[in-house]
């Protein structure tokens, strides 16, 4: 039952452009040219209508998201290092940066998954971990059984919310949608399964 709510809710929601063929993804991000611009924090905000974060100076460089959460499904991590030559500037007044891009796993065997007592967290025909809110009752376990500190409870209503993989753009062919606006092209939608792939995960 919560499976085929799972599907007929991401049947016509919305249209896109990019289409693929149906198969088990991963989400591989390339961090060696990864600028930090947050584009694929914001695309995922905007298809998903998540929440704001809000305008709060963290003080941790230019990373206001601070880390995952309930309302951050995709976290883009500036980690600071002392001036290199050819890395972020030649003068011992600048600094060099690194960025992590960070989201779900979407793990084989999933913490979240196994202490869901309602059964709100279900594996798609992608072999991604997807949250059914309107199943969620807000119990928490999902929160203390990750231990990634990815999924998250919504101060309003309670309930745990995590990234979803696109899955209702999957649902109907089409690629994640962090990848499109990124303005240099650090994402992969492949096949995971794919030599190439494999390699890389390697």
């Amino acid at each position: 039952m919560g499976r085929r709510r799972l599907r007929d809710a991401a049947i016509g929601r919305r249209s896109c452009t990019v289409k693929f063929e149906t198969m088990a993804t991963a989400f591989l991000t390339d961090s060696t040219i990864c600028i930090g611009c947050k584009a694929c924090e914001v695309a995922c905000k905007e298809w998903n209508q998540v929440p704001a974060d809000g305008f709060v100076w963290s003080g941790l460089s230019y990373d206001n998201t601070v880390a995952l959460g309930h309302s951050t499904w995709r976290h883009v991590k500036f980690v600071e290092h002392a001036a290199t030559p050819g890395i972020g500037g030649n003068s011992g007044q600048q600094i060099s940066w690194q960025f992590a891009s960070d989201v779900c796993k979407h793990c084989v065997n999933a913490g979240c998954l196994e202490a869901c007592p309602t059964g709100s967290i279900v594996r798609t025909e992608f072999g991604s971990v997807y949250v059914q809110p309107d199943v969620c009752n807000g119990c928490g376990y999902c929160v203390v059984s990750c231990p990634f500190g990815v999924i998250d409870r919504r101060p309003d209503d309670g309930r745990a919310f995590k990234c979803t993989f696109c899955y209702d753009r999957q649902k109907a062919g089409c690629s994640r949608r962090v990848r499109p606006p990124v303005p240099r092209p650090r994402f992969s939608s492949a096949n995971w399964r794919t030599s190439a792939n494999a390699r890389r995960i390697a």
